[in-house]
């Protein structure tokens, strides 16, 4: 087996584990009564934000780890998850927990279609990725479930709020 082979796999790994609770919060909002998923969908918002701050954090390092032509450009995009974290917490609090979730999911959702993005994910090796499309698409996915939760008409969940 490769050396390669085994840096990805630990960081697939990594990947999936991260986000496995994030899967499991924003599934098991349909599954439980409205009293507990009212929690379980804020702790799927403070989750998420808590996901943005490490890869603030992995985004930095980054930046700091090799002299690529992209340092500049990993420096401003290494302060957007952060400032999402905190905009999209700042919506929950003072306006309703669906504009900051919907917040969160525009910000993934534009930042999967950045051309600078694209143009920096493309010089890690296709595996890694395929990995960054998987992991955003399945992040997007839990945000729209969250998302859906608290604009359902037929519970109502944020009438707590008015």
């Amino acid at each position: 087996m490769q050396d390669e082979d085994v840096v990805f796999r630990s960081f697939k790994g990594i990947a999936f584990i991260s986000i496995a609770p994030l899967i499991a919060l924003s599934a098991s909002l349909w599954f439980t009564s409205d009293s507990v998923a009212y929690f379980l969908a804020h702790l799927g918002q403070i989750y998420f934000s808590i996901i943005l701050f490490f890869l603030f954090g992995n985004i930095w390092s980054i930046r700091n780890f090799e002299s690529s032509k992209y340092k500049k450009e990993l420096t401003l995009i290494s302060f957007i998850p952060p400032s999402t974290a905190i905009s999209g917490a700042l919506l929950s609090v003072y306006i309703n927990p669906a504009w900051g979730t919907a917040f969160l999911l525009s910000v993934v959702y534009l930042a999967r279609h950045l051309t600078l993005m694209k143009s920096m994910v493309s010089i890690f090796p296709n595996n890694f990725q395929d990995l960054i499309n998987k992991i955003s698409i399945i992040l997007c996915i839990c945000l729209m479930l969250i998302l859906t939760y608290w604009i359902n008409p037929y519970t109502y969940p944020l009438a707590i709020y008015y």
